[in-house]
């Protein structure tokens, strides 16, 4: 099972989205009527924030007003479930959420607990039109029903981990090792695919990954070169550069790993031993440097989970670029940003900083200019992300 967690300011629509989206079945609502239209159930919500927050001394206004989780079990994993299966499971992933008041692996670094089980929030099923894997929607208030607001600090981390407990619990798979299992899949899915074209182009190498029961999402130039893509499986998204040994299905390395698979269909020249002990040295070392140490960052933006990986390099770089930051700004928060203008994930990257306190945009002609190498590309993604990450001084009017 895997978890995603996040605190979002639009929680009128996940509400509407988690209930009415096709075929969604109401597993649960806490603290809510359950005969009520989803709108209806975000204005008791907001009610009840309001009314709390006359009670209290200057408040500060609460931007993001809800808090949002998506559970996916594995589709083995509940084979034959009843409605009161998913219940219990929403039961359990709530009660263990709200006793994590500590990172993982840093128990110095404490936070105030969450207090879902005793707010308003509701709960909905769904299932992945192409993957046919159900998964849990839970959509809840900032404010508890004592009044308090939910702590949303490390919020996405907290849910992973409550997802790994209650994987261990109930002998479940763990989410790290169900995502190399979903590499490696890939992996081999888009192997085969190659395999079988009689020659390499995207059009048909998107429809068979689609045949495949998986989404792919290509990211060009204004050439219309094709500069990176990403593979949906599920409720996770994986990009070209962690896919495969060696980056070799990433779009620079995509049609030589094809010309390589189909090498034996051409015929073999016959060389001396001498030339055949130089081609493996040669094929040793050119191994030895496209494989660099890689950095690994799994990040949860508006319910969507992006898989990134950076070269140690890049890292030594987002390091030293982002080691002096202000102290109103968290420099995790900047990282991840970093991470996502990196791999050009534009709108997640302007998502995250908004949610981080920043605001702005990078502008329409942000990218990654075709004279930029990997180390100018990453100091250019560090400083737009600190200055995206900024936050607004906002004056309060008479």
């Amino acid at each position: 099972m895997i978890a995603q967690g996040n605190a979002i300011s639009h929680g009128a629509r996940a509400i509407e989205y988690s209930m009415e989206k096709d075929k969604a079945r109401l597993v649960k609502v806490n603290g809510l009527p359950e005969n009520i239209e989803p709108l209806a159930m975000w204005s008791r919500m907001m009610q009840h924030q309001h009314q709390c927050m006359k009670d209290r001394y200057n408040p500060k206004p609460i931007t993001l007003n809800a808090l949002r989780f998506e559970i996916s079990p594995a589709k083995e994993e509940t084979n034959d479930w009843t409605m009161k299966d998913w219940q219990d499971l929403a039961d359990e992933f709530i009660t263990v959420l709200d006793g994590i008041d500590r990172r993982t692996g840093k128990p110095d670094c404490q936070f105030k607990p969450t207090n879902i089980k005793n707010s308003q929030y509701i709960v909905s099923l769904h299932t992945d039109s192409k993957s046919g894997i159900p998964h849990l929607h839970i959509v809840a208030n900032r404010i508890d029903n004592m009044g308090n607001t939910n702590d949303a600090h490390y919020i996405g981390e907290r849910a992973v981990r409550a997802a790994n407990i209650v994987n261990e619990k109930r002998g479940w798979v763990q989410s790290e090792q169900r995502r190399n299992e979903n590499i490696q899949q890939i992996s081999e899915d888009c192997i085969a695919i190659l395999k079988v074209m009689s020659q390499f182009d995207w059009t048909t190498y998107c429809q068979m990954v689609n045949a495949k029961g998986y989404d792919i999402k290509l990211t060009k130039d204004d050439k219309g070169v094709v500069k990176g893509y990403a593979i949906r499986k599920g409720n996770s998204i994986y990009k070209s550069s962690i896919l495969g040994k060696s980056r070799k299905l990433m779009p620079s390395r995509i049609k030589a790993t094809w010309a390589g698979l189909h090498a034996s269909d051409k015929p073999i020249p016959v060389q001396s031993k001498e030339a055949d002990a130089q081609i493996r040295v040669h094929h040793k070392e050119v191994v030895t440097l496209s494989n660099p140490l890689i950095h690994h960052h799994s990040i949860s933006v508006d319910g969507k989970q992006f898989e990134v990986d950076i070269p140690d390099m890049v890292k030594s770089v987002f390091d030293e670029e982002l080691g002096s930051l202000d102290e109103e700004v968290k420099q995790a928060d900047v990282l991840k940003v970093a991470v996502l203008l990196f791999a050009e994930y534009l709108d997640a990257a302007t998502s995250m900083s908004a949610s981080s306190g920043g605001g702005g945009s990078p502008g329409d002609g942000w990218g990654k200019d075709k004279d930029d190498d990997e180390r100018n590309w990453a100091i250019r993604c560090a400083r737009m992300a600190k200055w995206l990450c900024k936050p607004i001084k906002r004056s309060r009017g008479r």
